[in-house]
């Protein structure tokens, strides 16, 4: 991935993350978000080809530029400093991840055995982040804790990269129950590319493969709530059908193949997306 291929790919929103290794401990994830942060506000969203979008109005201003979210995986920066996250907000973050795979100040992560779910501080975090309208994620995020951010929250969230666990039964995806809870309260799903959350056989990892998790979704939880979260900055591996971003392009003639509509089409590749941000950005 890199800005001409997803110019070229006609791509219209890409959200750049943050993220630090946790197991560096708090300090550490405090100050090298904070620099990747600053790094990605002077190399990327100053870049005259690309619209930083902070709030609904940035999103009628982008023209033919790449609309840009800028956002945090994992909330280890915090500790148990919750005025941070007005601290990031302020530099323009509208999106964060409340956990990785393990366990922080927030909760547990998916590969916390017998994860638990939020912590007192991770349900006051939800609300904070509600408050100030930056977007909360559940990807990464234990089942328990899924559940506790569903009641806490007010406003919908999202599972920025998230795939369907019926189709394929590992952690990172998301089970019907939890679709329809994404789904019934306005809320997103971002379907992923890494390889292992669509199917477990190397053979089965294809665009193909892909396409049935998001036709699966849909029929759960209704197209409204689709989008692509293809973690293109953060997989080490793509799907045997690809060999970079512009291989995205595919995605269309796929849905159609498989009877979506155009409009459909057309909502989970960009339109859902951008109606949600406009519903949810200040």
């Amino acid at each position: 991935m890199d800005l001409n291929r997803l110019l070229a790919t006609n791509y219209v929103f890409q959200c750049f993350a943050a993220f630090f290794e946790p197991s560096l401990g708090q300090e550490a994830a405090l100050r090298h978000t904070l620099r990747l942060l600053n790094i990605a506000r002077e190399k990327i969203l100053t870049l005259p080809q690309v619209q930083w979008v902070k709030r609904a109005e940035d999103l009628d201003g982008g023209g033919d530029k790449l609309l840009a979210l800028l956002s945090i995986e994992g909330a280890d920066f915090i500790g148990s400093d919750l005025y941070l996250i007005e601290l990031v907000h302020t530099m323009g973050v509208r999106l964060i991840t409340l956990t990785w795979n393990g366990r922080n100040s927030l909760g547990d992560g998916v590969k916390v055995g017998g994860g638990g779910g939020l912590t007192k501080l991770g349900t006051k975090a939800v609300n904070v982040m509600q408050d100030i309208n930056i977007i909360v994620d559940v990807s990464h995020l234990g089942e328990r804790g899924f559940w506790d951010v569903a009641s806490a929250a007010e406003k919908p969230f999202v599972a920025s990269h998230s795939n369907a666990w019926a189709l394929c039964q590992h952690p990172r995806n998301l089970k019907d129950e939890q679709i329809r809870e994404i789904s019934s309260h306005g809320g997103l799903i971002g379907v992923n590319l890494c390889p292992a959350f669509i199917a477990q056989s190397r053979e089965g990892q294809t665009l193909d493969a892909l396409v049935r998790h998001i036709s699966h979704i849909a029929e759960v939880g209704g197209v409204d709530c689709l989008c692509l979260g293809a973690d293109l900055d953060g997989i080490e591996e793509l799907p045997i059908d690809m060999v970079d971003v512009k291989d995205m392009g595919q995605l269309p003639g796929l849905l159609e193949d498989v009877g979506f509509s155009s409009i459909e089409i057309q909502a989970v590749c960009a339109a859902n997306l951008i109606r949600f941000l406009r519903n949810n950005l200040e």
